[in-house]
């Protein structure tokens, strides 16, 4: 039958390029945007009680951004140390020439990750890992929350670049919001003016890539079905809003959004799942 799982640690592991590049473009923002605060234009002055209102929400925020990465990282959407070797005798599971092991339903092979993803629903290439089973939570809660952090930036950030774009001509304004750079090599703008265009330009552009895929990953979440499954039509494990909520999220999926430390174990092993059939026999 094959091992389990044949790629190992060295072949199997999440490239790191893609999440070196993401930490090294997220640190080139973070100085850019505390050049701003300290020494550029900076936010609008605040009182003390709007001043501390900001200062927890962005720690709340970054907490649950940095929590739901480590989380997403940390958790192996994989069928590695997954013993499935006669597991599928009977039930037609696929077989994995690549893996050299039969995989359950819903799982697929990544060619970046070099093994069988559990409940495989893309290979996310900012952060070098397949989103899968064991870690989707937290990528649909990483989803939200840099969102949240982006927007919250470019809020703050919003008076500033307002103030700058009227002191320029339409040209110079447009020039200045989609070639920052250019007007930069150019003279046009400062040091401190570019990197405050650049800034609220890359987190108002994340903020909205953000918030279109959770928005998308909102409407599978519902219907309890993958990118590969959407991509095809298939609506086999939907069980209803309720159900497929828990089945993604656990039993406290309302809560899991608000903190990426919450207990919610989710039901299952990510090798065998409920279906619309499963249910619609048990109910008749």
């Amino acid at each position: 039958m094959g091992q389990p799982w044949a790629a190992g640690s060295a072949d199997g592991a999440p490239a790191r390029l893609p999440l070196v590049l993401t930490a090294l473009w997220a640190a080139a923002v973070g100085l850019e945007l505390t050049y701003v605060l300290v020494l550029g234009p900076g936010p609008p002055p605040l009182g003390p009680l709007a001043r501390a209102l900001q200062l927890a929400l962005a720690a709340f925020q970054l907490l649950n951004l940095l929590g739901n990465v480590g989380l997403f990282l940390r958790s192996d959407p994989s069928i590695r140390g997954v013993m499935l070797a006669g597991r599928g005798l009977g039930q037609g599971w696929a077989y994995c020439y690549q893996c050299q092991s039969q995989v359950p339903p819903r799982s697929g092979h990544c060619s970046a990750c070099r093994v069988c993803i559990l409940r495989r629903d893309h290979h996310c290439r900012l952060l070098g890992r397949c989103v899968g089973f064991r870690n989707y939570r937290p990528f649909l809660c990483l989803l939200l929350h840099a969102a949240g952090v982006l927007l919250h930036i470019s809020v703050l950030l919003g008076p500033a670049l307002s103030a700058l774009l009227r002191a320029h001509t339409p040209l110079h304004m447009a020039a200045l919001l989609l070639l920052p750079w250019l007007m930069l090599l150019t003279g046009r703008v400062s040091l401190a003016q570019f990197a405050l265009a650049f800034v609220t330009d890359t987190c108002v552009a994340g903020a909205l890539l953000c918030g279109a895929g959770l928005l998308f990953h909102g409407m599978l979440l519902l219907r309890g079905q993958t990118t590969w499954e959407w991509a095809r039509g298939q609506h086999a494990y939907d069980l209803g809003p309720c159900h497929n909520l828990q089945a993604a999220l656990g039993p406290r999926w309302a809560l899991v959004w608000l903190w990426p430390f919450l207990a919610s174990p989710l039901p299952g092993d990510g090798i065998t799942f409920q279906t619309t059939a499963d249910v619609g026999h048990t109910a008749s």
